[in-house]
This record gives C-alpha cells, sequence and structure tokens, in this order.
C-alpha cells in the first residue's frame, strides 16, 4: 500500500497549485432535449447514468488532458484495465478484469466505430496501436459484452469512436506537439483535420491527418567491443489518414463511406539487456518492425419512423512485419549455454509476417428511444483470414557447430539448413467464420424500475493450416486443414432501479465466450524430453473452447448541488476450460491447451468531485483477485496451475488520483493545471513458484506510479499547453522476458517506463 500513500500525498500537492480554467466538458450531448453525457455502450444513444454497465467514457478533450495517445496510454488511466507485453516479439495484449490468456482468440473486443479490429494472441503481433487521432471519444466497457459485440469480449470491449462528417458549417483544426524524453531523443506531432458540409443539408465531408516520431531511448552497444553503435535506436513512427463521407439523399437515409489508414514504424524493440542497465542493449542485429493497417468501411441508417435500421460493412487488411535477433538462439539451445556469451558469426534473426484480412458485415435494427420498451435484434457475418509466416535465418551456425562441436548441422539434427541459411521456415493459415443473430430489450416493468434481457446464438467454424521445415522443426510438417466449430449462446440479463433522476442501481448476469483453436506442429523428437516430463507422447492437436459467467452489481448517483459523482461495481467472473499457453522450455515449441477454471472478485469505484466552482477532483479505483480454482497437473513434473495461484499479469490494485483547477486572465484567456497519479500493483509473470513455468529471473513484476503535469492556456479556438510525463521519472521495469534464454543466466530482455518527458503541444480551431 506504499503506493497509495504516495498517489494520495501528490495528489494533495496537486491540489494546492494554482487553479486551472476549465472549459465546458465536452462530454455532453443532446438527447431528447437535455443536456447529458451520451454513450452507445448498447449499441444506441443513452444517457451515460443510465446504462447498467461499468464504463468509462473519455472525450476527445479528456484524452488530451489526460495525454492519453495509445492503448497502453489508455490502459494507464482506466482501473481493471491493462495492457501488458507478452513474449519476446513485443506483442502487447489488453486484460480487463483479469480476463487474460496469452494465446487463442482476444479476450477483449476491439472497435473503430461499430467494427471489430481484434486479432487473435499470436504472441507475434498484438493488436493494431490505435491512436488518439481525431477522435469523439472513447468507450471502456467492462464485463463480458457477448451478447452485443461478440464472442471475442469476454472480458469486455474498448470502442473508438471517430468524428463524423457534418451536413451544416465548417470546422478545421491544426495542431502540433514537440517533447523531449531525457536521455533520449526529440519527439514531434503534427496532426490537422477538417470538416464541411459540401451540399448542406445533404452532403459532408471529413478529412484528417497527422504524422508522429516519437523518440527513442534504448542505445545500442557492440557485444565484442562495447562500443557505441546508435543512440535511440529505438524510435518509432506513426502516420494516419481519415477520410469519411455523409450524404442524406432523403430525410429518412444516411450514408456513410469511409476510410482509416495507418502505418506505424519502430527502429527496434524498445527493450534493455539486465546486464547493461537501463536503456542499453548489445543486439547483434537491428529489429526493426512495421505494421500497415487498412479499414474501408459504409454505414447506412435508415429512419423507419419507429425504429431505425443500421448496416455497417467493412473490410480490413492489415500487415505486420518485424525482425527479432537470433543470434543468441543456438548457443543458448544447442549449446545449451556451454559458452557464456556466444553469438552466431553474422548475427541471426527470425523474420515474420502476419497478414490478417477480416470481412464484416451486420445489420441491426433498433426501436426508438420512446415508450415502456425498447427493443434491438440484428444479424452477423464476418470472415477472418490469418496467414503468419516465420522464418529463421542464420547461415552462421554451420561454422559455429563446427567450431564448437567439431560436427555439422547435418549431423546434429540429421538435416541440412534450407537454401539461404535457414534454420526454420514456418506458415500457418486460420481461416474464421461468425454468424449470429442477437437481440436484446428493455422493459420499464414500473416507475423507476427497468429490465432488459439479451441473447446471441452464434456459429463459429474454423480451419487451420501449418507447414513447417527445417532443422529446428525436425523436418517437413504438415498439419491440416484441421477444423473445429462451435455454437455458442451468450445471454445477458439486468435489472435496474432508478431511486432519483441522478441514481441507478443495477444487478446484471451475463456470459463471455472464446472459441477454440487448433495447434500447430510441435516436433516430437526434439521435444520429445519436454514432452515427456508433462506426460505426453506428442502435443495435442486441439483445444476447445472456453467460456465465463459475469455477475455484477452496481451503483451510479449524481448530486448536481454538491458537485459530486460516483459509480461503484462489484463483480463476480466463472471462468472455465481456460485457453493457455504451454511453453517448452528446452526445444524452444510450445502448444495449447485447456488448462482449468478461475474465478475473478472485485470491484470499480469512481467519484468525481467539484468542491469549487474551479476545482474538480477525480478518483478511481479497481481491485480484482483473479485465482485458478483447480489444479492442473503433469504427470512426475509438478503443476502447470495450482488452485489459489493468480492469473498472470493481472495487479490487484489500480488506480488514478487527479486534481484540476481552472483560472482566467486578463484578456478573458482561460488557463488550467491538471495533475494526476497513476499507481498499478504488483503482479506475477507465472501462476506461482509451483508452476512448471515459474523462472525466479522473471517471475515478479513490478508496481508503476506515475505522476503527470499538464499546464494550457486558450482563447477563441486556439490552446497551448506544457506537459510534464512521468514527472518523477520513475523506472519501474514493465516487461521481463527469458524466452530467448531459457537456459542459462544470460542478459534478459527488459523494458522500462519511459523517461520523463517534458514538451508543449499548440492547436487552432476555426
Amino acid at each position: 500500500m506504499k503506493g497509495w500513500a504516495r498517489l494520495c500525498s501528490a495528489s494533495v500537492l496537486a491540489i494546492a497549485l494554482p487553479a486551472f480554467g476549465q472549459e465546458e466538458d465536452e462530454a455532453y450531448g443532446q438527447l431528447a432535449g437535455q443536456r447529458i453525457v451520451v454513450v452507445t455502450a448498447r449499441r444506441v444513444p443513452e444517457a451515460q447514468d443510465k446504462v447498467p454497465i461499468s464504463l468509462v467514457r473519455l472525450d476527445r478533450n479528456g484524452l488530451e488532458r489526460r495525454g492519453i495517445d495509445t492503448l497502453a496510454d489508455l490502459a494507464g488511466a482506466v482501473p481493471n484495465l491493462t495492457m501488458p507485453t507478452v513474449g519476446a516479439f513485443g506483442a502487447r495484449q489488453p486484460i480487463i478484469r483479469g480476463v487474460f490468456s496469452p494465446i487463442g482468440a482476444s479476450t477483449v473486443g476491439l472497435y473503430v466505430d461499430d467494427v471489430p479490429v481484434q486479432i487473435r494472441s499470436l504472441e507475434v503481433a498484438g493488436n493494431p496501436d490505435l491512436r488518439r487521432f481525431d477522435l469523439e471519444r472513447v468507450e471502456v466497457l467492462r464485463g463480458p459484452q457477448g451478447t452485443l459485440f461478440g464472442a471475442d469480449s469476454m472480458g469486455g470491449t474498448i470502442r473508438t469512436l471517430t468524428r463524423q462528417p457534418q451536413l451544416e458549417g465548417m470546422d478545421a483544426q491544426l495542431g502540433g506537439e514537440a517533447a523531449a524524453v531525457r536521455g533520449g531523443g526529440l519527439t514531434r506531432e503534427v496532426q490537422g483535420a477538417l470538416g464541411s458540409a459540401i451540399l448542406p443539408g445533404r452532403i459532408g465531408a471529413r478529412v484528417s491527418a497527422y504524422y508522429r516520431r516519437d523518440a527513442g531511448v534504448i542505445d545500442r552497444f557492440d557485444p565484442a567491443s562495447g562500443a557505441l553503435l546508435t543512440k535511440n535506436v529505438d524510435h518509432g513512427a506513426a502516420l494516419g489518414l481519415r477520410l469519411a463521407v455523409k450524404a442524406a439523399p432523403s430525410e429518412r437515409l444516411e450514408l456513410t463511406p469511409s476510410l482509416f489508414y495507418q502505418r506505424t514504424e519502430r527502429g527496434d524493440l524498445p527493450f534493455h539487456e539486465s546486464t547493461l542497465g537501463r536503456f542499453r542493449q548489445s543486439a547483434t542485429l537491428r529489429q526493426p518492425g512495421r505494421d500497415r493497417f487498412l479499414l474501408p468501411s459504409l454505414t447506412a441508417r435508415l429512419d423507419l419512423g419507429g425504429a431505425t435500421l443500421t448496416s455497417v460493412t467493412a473490410w480490413l487488411d492489415r500487415r505486420n512485419r518485424q525482425i527479432v535477433d537470433y543470434s543468441g538462439f543456438f548457443g543458448e539451445i544447442v549449446l545449451g549455454g556451454a559458452v557464456p556469451g556466444i553469438r552466431t558469426p553474422g548475427g541471426s534473426y527470425s523474420r515474420t509476417t502476419v497478414d490478417q484480412r477480416n470481412f464484416t458485415q451486420e445489420v441491426r435494427l433498433a426501436s426508438g428511444a420512446e415508450g415502456p420498451v425498447r427493443w434491438l435484434i440484428g444479424g452477423f457475418y464476418g470472415r477472418s483470414r490469418i496467414v503468419m509466416e516465420q522464418r529463421v535465418v542464420e547461415p552462421g551456425i554451420a561454422d559455429l557447430a563446427q567450431s564448437q562441436l567439431g560436427l555439422s548441422i547435418e549431423e546434429i539434427f540429421g538435416l541440412p539448413l534450407l537454401p539461404g541459411g535457414q534454420s526454420y521456415h514456418s506458415r500457418q493459415q486460420i481461416g474464421e467464420r461468425t454468424l449470429a443473430a442477437f437481440g436484446q430489450a428493455s422493459w420499464a416493468l414500473a416507475p423507476r424500475w427497468e429490465v432488459t434481457a439479451g441473447l446471441r446464438v452464434s456459429h463459429n467454424p474454423l480451419t487451420f493450416r501449418l507447414m513447417s521445415e527445417g532443422p529446428f522443426a525436425g523436418g517437413s510438417n504438415a498439419v491440416g486443414p484441421r477444423r473445429q466449430s462451435g455454437t455458442p449462446v451468450t445471454p445477458h440479463a439486468s435489472l435496474s432501479w432508478r431511486p432519483a433522476n441522478d441514481s441507478l442501481v443495477y444487478l446484471s448476469a451475463g456470459k463471455g465466450f472464446r472459441s477454440g483453436g487448433t495447434n500447430g506442429a510441435v516436433p516430437a523428437a526434439s521435444c520429445a524430453a519436454d514432452l515427456s516430463a508433462m506426460g505426453r507422447i506428442a502435443a495435442p492437436d486441439s483445444y476447445d473452447s472456453d467460456s465465463l459467467w459475469s455477475f455484477e452489481a452496481g451503483a451510479k448517483a449524481g448530486f448536481p448541488a454538491q458537485g459530486l459523482h460516483l459509480s461503484l461495481a462489484a463483480f463476480r467472473i466463472d471462468w472455465e476450460r481456460i485457453q493457455q499457453s504451454v511453453s517448452l522450455p528446452n526445444c524452444g515449441f510450445s502448444y495449447v491447451d485447456n488448462l482449468g477454471t478461475a474465478r475473478n472478485r472485485g470491484v470499480e469505484l469512481a467519484v468525481q468531485a467539484k468542491p469549487l466552482r474551479a476545482l474538480k477532483l477525480d478518483f478511481s479505483l479497481g481491485f480484482v483477485d483473479a485465482r485458478f480454482r483447480r489444479n492442473v497437473g503433469l504427470a512426475g513434473a509438478g503443476s502447470i496451475v495450482a488452485a489459489g495461484d493468480r492469473i498472470p499479469y493481472v495487479p490487484r490494485w489500480s488506480g488514478t488520483l487527479a486534481a484540476e483547477y481552472g483560472f482566467v486572465l486578463p484578456g478573458r484567456v482561460d488557463g488550467f493545471i491538471r495533475s494526476e497519479w497513476r499507481h498499478a500493483g504488483r503482479y506475477r509473470r507465472a501462476p506461482s513458484p509451483r508452476s512448471v513455468a515459474y523462472d525466479p529471473r522473471v517471475y515478479a513484476g513490478e508496481g508503476s506510479d506515475l505522476l503527470f503535469l499538464r499546464v494550457g492556456l486558450g482563447r477563441d479556438g486556439w490552446q497551448l499547453s506544457a506537459f510534464a510525463d512521468n514527472l518523477l521519472d520513475s523506472r519501474a521495469v514493465l516487461y521481463r522476458n527469458a524466452e530467448l534464454v531459457p537456459v542459462t543466466g544470460s542478459p534478459l530482455r527488459e523494458m522500462a517506463q519511459r523517461p520523463r518527458t517534458i514538451g508543449l503541444s499548440a492547436s487552432i480551431g476555426l
């Protein structure tokens, strides 16, 4: 609890600062002639305080003031949402309420407007790194959202909602940012947007673009001489373009075609080596990466009088490429670390390419907001194809094997290297289809009482193919086509009561679901010892679906006269047949299996207060205790998980505490000062020391505490802000990995919090 003591102390200091001049909160909208906070958590516009869901809504002004640019930033600001880096390739996976599995289908749905864009957890490419770019708002919906958002939303759903074209008037914005990172380089960004009515009342368009270059902080040194090779090698860049047109050919029909393009690049992985100290690495080769994301879509809305028909058609085309240094892999795996620090002459690397192509079509019909009964029915069709190809290129291991063992590669493995010096080549293809029907209805059964019930029925066939070859694959292998399908049913129900107009009390229950899948080829010969230790002759061909039930009780209350608003939710999640990865530590392969059950229990609390007209205080707290409930053992080799073990990568405590104060300068210039402390507790990277995945070098995950400060001035559409992120320059290690050094005490890959960053941002709007 020391972190919480520091959190409270820092917020007291923040309150004592000169105050900010707070603008009107942009979280308000118009609904039924009233000024309220609007969300679309249930796929229709509603007042946030009337939705029986634990959720967080951040509009574009809130995102900017809190310095939230990426999904990882969002995770730091939302309790019980985390986004750890998992695996040696730097992929990040979102976790809500402790529902975490590093493999299989996603446990958190990720949406751009009404289009799902998440990807299966491949331990290579994570979800697209969506940025704060021309967004209207972000909604984080906690708890399973399977009824309205499908099977990949077991833990919850994150929705990024973009700014839409307007049919009247014009608005334009131009902004930029420059920031210096302590010990690193310079970050800079420029972005602009223009929205205008082309034919007033009939056609409008909006176009926006941004370019950002993030400073690097990792310095790369020569592994032999120790000389500095490159400073700030892990710099990154992002380019985004968005175009949307809205056409209203009649009073009832509205068509919105849109196109979203984003490309992100990295110069190197943001990892340092444990023996060199913070922000230093000595990889033999650079480790660049690139992610290209293209999303065209068409949204059509037809007003039928008492109901609205909505159709959303989208095509997602994404390609992720990256290189990871494998120069020490042969020395660790084959030589067993007998020669510390030995590397492949000339270097070796893994090159992976992940192509994702999704087609989705959703049609839904929603009743109007009036009347005692409100309903929504719809259908969804999705087709997904993911192709992942990996090549491990290391021609120098032939000389290394000869010099160290006096043997050729063919004598060691029984196979020669593939053409081009490849020791391993694989290509896997996953094809999925989803056909679903869903519906939900809310009935005001009595004054201030409402009951809601919903159901989704899906059919999810999957096809898997894999080809692998090379010495490390144990020869040429072909798997598939393997097929699997399921027909999940995901119900949801809630009962809510409004004791007053500004209050809500609710109970809810809902089911979440993930489809199963199939495993790739695990060579029985080279992995025989690992498999035998786990009581197996071979790895399983497939793994089954998993599902959970979530039970939630919550309350939301507003006290306008006192300037106070609070929300509280308590939940229990029962998770069955969890999909988890089983690593084979000595041969470097893994497979997926269903590893028992878990129970997650916790709370979320959010309080907003305005003790003074110009002073705003925000406090949010999340707690989750996520634990396995049953023993999952291995014959003669210990346990994978044991009853009572904590689910990895899930901190028990997380929260934020912030204060804003506003002021007005001469000349009607508004100003503000905002200070925010963010805390995430300690976690584990393996269930417990009893687990076969336990490695004392990486087991303990550190907690983190970050302090943010922002000061801004604005008038008549222009704004100027100065900010300091990680003001106290915390250096907590957020990531520690030994996958590429599983045998010896060689340097581990680590990632620390980004150093203190101080900068300026400016924008002007017309």
